[in-house]
């Protein structure tokens, strides 16, 4: 069976900064006791291998969705909204993690710019869909 575990995080930097965040894994076992043990695992992996966890100091369990059969119609899993403008952030698909079993695909036109621009340039993503 396939299950996702959406988490959340604090993060503490050397001086001091705070930050929080969100992460999503995925493993497909026998059941949610055992995926629970092996996102344990690989969160645990991570904080030692992954720089990118380096910092994080706490982690929360959002929820871990149980996927018995893959719906053939689009099925949102998760929502999150946020009061204010959008704060300072990173955003990373399958962080430093290379598989043959999972393809990630950007949105083209972010994509192009993303590869366009200076290093560390702020970028204005291009909407997917707009409403206004």
């Amino acid at each position: 069976m396939l299950y996702i575990g959406h988490f959340s995080f604090d993060e503490i930097s050397e001086n001091s900064e705070r930050h929080h965040g969100y992460f999503t894994c995925m493993v497909d076992t026998d059941n949610v006791d055992m995926s629970v043990e092996l996102f344990q695992s690989l969160i645990k992996k991570m904080k030692v291998e992954n720089s990118s966890f380096t910092d994080i100091a706490a982690v929360y369990v959002e929820d871990i969705f149980e996927i018995r059969k893959v719906p053939k119609t689009a099925t949102i899993l998760r929502m999150q909204s946020s009061a204010g403008e959008f704060p300072k952030s990173v955003s990373r698909t399958l962080p430093l993690i290379e598989t043959e079993e999972i393809t990630a695909y950007g949105w083209a036109p972010d994509v192009r710019k993303i590869q366009a621009a200076e290093k560390d340039k702020v970028m204005e993503m291009e909407p997917f869909l707009s409403f206004t």
